[in-house]
């Protein structure tokens, strides 16, 4: 299959995204894609809508989500891809992961209802959004409480207040890639050009061989923001180890700035064997 007719990596509205599943199966078709996967953040509900809705259509739809793990200190994304959805134990290890998730936000407005009137942690409690709109709900409130004027201006108050992603409880590494495995699933490293970009090649090498030892079957090669020197690097170390290696947009509809099939690939070579 050629890699450019693949989307692995798609994010709904039922996590931060801004399309239905219904909406992005639309478009996924309109690109002529023949794979994808909805990969929502610590939520299964996207995947599973669209694994129902696509039974009948002309392109192969796989079970996936985004895990948050923390470990060495770093918020990796776990991609885990092709398990059994109803596997009860792995529904209840998502869960787990999505509650952290939200606690993050949760301190957030605990800390800032001190320094501000119009923030109250009762109130963002009973607050809601149109999930179409994209992004999570403490942006949303941020913004709607006139502390911000977009969504993204919400970032900052996380890095003032402390509540980051890697001092969440988190599972590490190994943990979630025995949890994918039990489930029947592969464990793939997302975007690691992303989350590692502050490394320059040689140390950004050495970590990735650190986490593939902790039970990774492949590595998101292809990413819209991977330099051409990660991609070989990535591709390099699949080959060397005998992983898969994947292409992902992570499109978040109007929330981000990228698009299905998106996938910046230039040789097409990736190995998704485990799908086939």
């Amino acid at each position: 299959m050629n890699s450019q007719e693949i989307d692995l990596h798609i994010h709904s509205y039922y996590s931060d995204g801004t399309m239905s599943p219904e909406e992005i199966l639309e478009k996924a078709i309109k690109k002529n894609l023949k794979m994808m996967a909805i990969a929502d953040h610590n939520v299964l509900e996207g995947s599973k809508e669209l694994l129902s809705i696509s039974k009948n259509k002309d392109i192969k739809c796989v079970p996936a989500v985004e895990i948050d793990t923390n470990d060495n200190g770093v918020n990796y994304h776990i991609l885990a891809y092709n398990f059994d959805i109803e596997n009860y134990e792995f529904n209840q290890f998502i869960n787990k992961a999505n509650q952290e998730l939200g606690s993050i936000s949760t301190r957030l407005i605990e800390k800032m209802e001190k320094d501000y009137n119009e923030i109250s942690l009762r109130k963002y409690f009973e607050y809601t959004y149109p999930r179409e709109k994209g992004g999570w709900k403490a942006l949303h409130y941020l913004r709607e409480n006139g502390l911000t004027n977009e969504l993204f201006e919400g970032y900052k108050f996380y890095g003032i207040y402390g509540p980051l992603y890697t001092t969440a409880k988190f599972p590490n590494i190994e943990e979630t890639c025995k949890s994918i495995h039990k489930a029947g699933g592969k464990a793939i490293v997302a975007h690691p050009g992303r989350v590692l970009k502050k490394l320059n090649i040689v140390e950004f090498e050495k970590e990735v061989r650190r986490i593939i030892a902790l039970g990774l079957d492949g590595i998101e090669c292809y990413y819209p923001t991977h330099s051409k020197e990660i991609i070989e690097k990535c591709k390099e170390l699949c080959n060397e180890y005998k992983l898969f290696s994947t292409a992902g947009s992570d499109c978040h509809g109007e929330f981000e700035d990228t698009v299905i099939g998106e996938n910046n690939i230039e040789n097409g070579e990736i190995n998704i064997s485990f799908l086939d």
